[in-house]
């Protein structure tokens, strides 16, 4: 079978959406309302003109997180044997299949920031009952308050390093979803094995290089650190795509 045929995958993306819809909204609606009681429940017991900054990081926080554990949602729907077995009888390529999972990963991406916005004109509204005339959109405080004229600081490098590195981030936790069997907490494992690994490279750096003290000085001009981490999130795709072709509807743990 040709490794990959556009007018293929359209059908397959067709059928993913026809899969997943009832689970993607559901997990939409239930992510709506978390976010939403988060932002209010940041706020409670502030004044109206500090409470916003809690609102704010959990903002910044739900952004972050939600583009890095992404990765993880490739499988959201997939709940029994029979959806994998289904998946695996499609008339389609390893490499359609995987672009096709991974795009309804995206999708979720994207719901994150709607979901987001909406939950901000929640909490909005809710305080304007509680005690009107004193509120605003956490998203205009955020771009207009001391912590968006902070970011507008930020240089090209500096904004290209903190995207390289939430790009590989969220690469780690596609590669964890593909590599652990457990499509329920794959992301727990994941972020395990990330703690695990990050200590170990700490602690060989500090082996390798003792005398550097504890800190590592690198230039706002220096494309060093996002080329690794370009490089690493490159490698995870291959990997994780690897790894998708070798799952077996039978398996234990891990998916090798």
């Amino acid at each position: 079978m040709k490794n990959f045929n556009i007018t293929r995958f359209k059908r397959l993306v067709r059928w993913t959406y026809e899969h997943d819809k009832h689970e993607f909204v559901r997990s939409q609606l239930m992510g709506l309302l978390g976010f939403t009681l988060c932002l209010i429940f940041f706020q409670i017991g502030t004044p109206a003109s500090q409470g916003y900054r809690m609102g704010i990081i959990a903002y910044v926080i739900g952004i972050t997180v939600g583009i890095i554990c992404t990765g993880s949602n490739m499988y959201y729907s997939m709940k029994t044997r029979d959806d994998w077995r289904a998946l695996t009888l499609l008339p389609a390529s390893n490499l359609e299949k995987f672009l096709a999972r991974y795009a309804s990963a995206l999708l979720m991406t994207v719901a994150i920031f709607a979901i987001i916005l909406m939950a901000d004109v929640i909490q909005y509204v809710f305080w304007m009952i509680v005690r009107p005339s004193t509120e605003a959109f956490i998203i205009s405080r955020f771009l207009n308050g001391s912590l968006g004229m902070a970011f507008s600081h930020f240089t090209q490098t500096e904004w290209m390093s903190f995207g390289c590195l939430v790009w590989m981030l969220h690469s780690f936790y596609l590669l964890g979803y593909n590599f652990f069997r457990n499509t329920k907490y794959s992301w727990v494992l994941t972020t395990l094995a990330l703690i695990i690994l990050t200590a170990g490279i700490v602690s060989l750096l500090t082996w390798l290089f003792p005398h550097t003290g504890n800190t590592i000085e690198i230039s706002s001009d220096d494309w060093v650190a996002p080329t690794l981490a370009l490089m690493v999130t490159v490698f995870n795709y291959w990997l994780a795509y690897r790894l998708f072709c070798r799952r077996q509807l039978m398996g234990i743990f891990i998916n090798m």
